[in-house]
């Protein structure tokens, strides 16, 4: 399925809009599915939904319950696979740079999970290699949290730039 599909769909169907944003903002989060799924894919679904009277705040909820998500089961994916994924040959080659992320979470604590979950290009990355690094459970869920609803506020204010610039395109 296209984008353009997928806009169409949302737009003969709006009440599907929330979940859809949920499954994007997952997608764009976790580990896995994040590598692959750019996150300017979530930036023009939410555009899009906005711009169909969608509400600002549904697409942010949605967004910001779905990256929590997909952050939580990355930090945990890494913490259950990480030590036995250390022995792999392929990350032995990258020791010092698991030793430099591990280092990272151990200065800089949930400080790292705010500022990665505002970096689009290490944002899938940081809550598997926090898992990895030992970083206890409690402050990762509660920085994850933090910077979700810090990374909302900001999907909604580049939402609002947005919709505010097509304005003199209609």
């Amino acid at each position: 399925m296209s984008y353009e599909q997928l806009e169409f769909l949302l737009l003969a169907n709006p009440e599907f809009s929330a979940f859809v944003m949920f499954i994007a903002a997952f997608f764009e989060s976790f580990i896995i599915l994040g590598t692959f799924w750019p996150s300017i894919i979530l930036l023009l679904l939410a555009v899009a939904l906005s711009e169909a009277d969608i509400r600002l705040l549904t697409i942010c909820l949605a967004a910001g319950m779905g990256s929590f998500l997909g952050d939580f089961l990355s930090f945990y994916l890494g913490s259950f696979f990480g030590p036995k994924l250390k022995q792999k040959k392929f990350l032995q080659k990258r020791q010092h740079q698991i030793q430099k992320g591990e280092e990272f979470f151990d200065r800089y604590g949930w400080g790292g999970i705010v500022i990665g979950r505002l970096t689009p290009a290490i944002r899938p990355f940081v809550p598997f290699i926090a898992g990895l690094a030992k970083m206890p459970s409690k402050t990762f869920i509660i920085s994850s949290i933090g910077a979700c609803l810090i990374w909302s506020l900001a999907l909604a204010i580049l939402i609002i730039g947005i919709d505010n610039i097509l304005i003199f395109f209609k």
